[in-house]
């Protein structure tokens, strides 16, 4: 009876020593491509993507190398911007929020901000802010 359990114990160790050594199913070779055979590409079509929900960005002053600096983060019923304003002189600033609009035409909205400062802005609505910039052309569209 000893001999049959042994011979059963070395079996079940071969076993799964074999199994154990045997290469991995993501380990083998893809099949070679056929010439001629269309193939998928792995950038057919780039998806519109949502920008983050919060991020930094900065614009230069109107004549020095100061900036205003900017901070936000997108809440649950607004999106709050932090803002410090390097300008001297109590210079202001307008700046251009370019926001997410769920893959759409974004749209913007401007807001100026006093020299020497710094605060926060809130916007009532919860879209993303994709961009800030000096260009408050589109701006007057909105």
């Amino acid at each position: 009876m000893r001999t049959f359990v042994s011979a059963g114990a070395i079996l079940a160790a071969v076993g799964l020593g074999l199994v154990l050594s045997s290469a991995p199913a993501s380990a083998t070779p893809a099949a070679p491509a056929v010439p001629g055979a269309s193939q998928p590409t792995a950038a057919a079509a780039p998806e519109a993507k949502a920008p983050p929900k919060s991020g930094k960005d900065s614009i230069t002053c109107n004549e020095s190398n100061a900036r205003v600096n900017f901070s936000w983060k997108t809440g649950w019923s607004s999106t709050t911007v932090y803002y410090n304003n390097h300008c001297l002189g109590g210079t202001r600033v307008t700046a251009a929020f370019k926001f997410y609009n769920d893959g759409s035409t974004p749209f913007y909205k401007c807001v100026t901000f006093q020299g020497d400062t710094q605060g926060k802005y809130k916007f009532a609505h919860i879209n993303e802010i994709m961009d800030v910039n000096k260009d408050t052309k589109k701006c007057k569209n909105n």
